[in-house]
């Protein structure tokens, strides 16, 4: 079976506080006389769940459409439940104890169960997520960067959109590679309610392929038993 992972794309996502948010414009239209239905979109490339390249935080690092094809589909994937609460961090602690099954995995998925709130309490699912701390995204690029491609997260951002401590900005540049040769991605605002414990085979999480974007949003999937 398979199970998408990535929320529709719509108006009243909860993304980063101050950046654009998705419009569409009707160009044409049948009901209206036309021969089509066809429009234009606009959206920030960080809205929705989308994925962060390396060239987001890192200026030596590939963009999103400058990574392999195969960069996005995943053969060894991982669910960690870690539940988490607001403005809470996912440290090193959090991720040691599983560090076997982290190592034979190339997509980690981390629910913190934050992610019932984005429809009922949004503004507390865009400016309280749980993040991981840039300690805890250290931890993950020295210890897997070689393997694990990517991180897919059930909260807004890798980093709390109310953090001044600069903590959020340092996880980004640990993830992306700005401090290592290595650098893994993340998936940012999924939805991994739904997504088994077990029996999981494989994962899917293919961009938009824009260029001159360092990042965009991703149809993410998984599929199980």
């Amino acid at each position: 079976m398979r199970l998408r992972i990535s929320y529709p794309i719509t108006a009243d996502a909860p993304g980063w506080p101050g950046n654009e948010v998705y419009e569409v414009e009707r160009v044409r239209s049948v009901a209206k006389g036309d021969v089509n239905n066809s429009g234009l979109f606009r959206m920030h490339e960080h809205y929705g769940t989308h994925m962060d390249a390396p060239k987001h935080f890192n200026d030596r690092g590939p963009c999103i459409a400058e990574l392999p094809f195969d960069y996005f589909f995943y053969q060894a994937p991982l669910l960690l439940d870690i539940p988490k609460g607001s403005f809470e961090n996912i440290e090193p602690a959090d991720l040691k104890p599983h560090e076997e099954h982290i190592a034979a995995a190339d997509f980690l998925m981390i629910r913190t169960g934050f992610g019932r709130f984005r429809n009922t309490e949004p503004k507390k699912y865009q400016m309280e997520s749980p993040a991981i701390s840039a300690a805890g995204c250290e931890y993950l690029v020295r210890t897997f960067g070689g393997t694990l491609k990517t991180v897919c997260l059930d909260v807004q951002s890798l980093g709390n959109a109310s953090d001044t401590s600069g903590d959020g900005v340092e996880a980004h540049r640990w993830m992306l590679g700005s401090y290592t040769d290595a650098f893994i991605c993340v998936i940012e605002d999924a939805n991994l309610q739904d997504v088994p414990a077990c029996g999981l085979r494989a994962a899917g999480s293919v961009p938009l392929m824009t260029t001159g974007t360092d990042s965009g949003p991703v149809t993410a999937w998984v599929e199980f038993d």
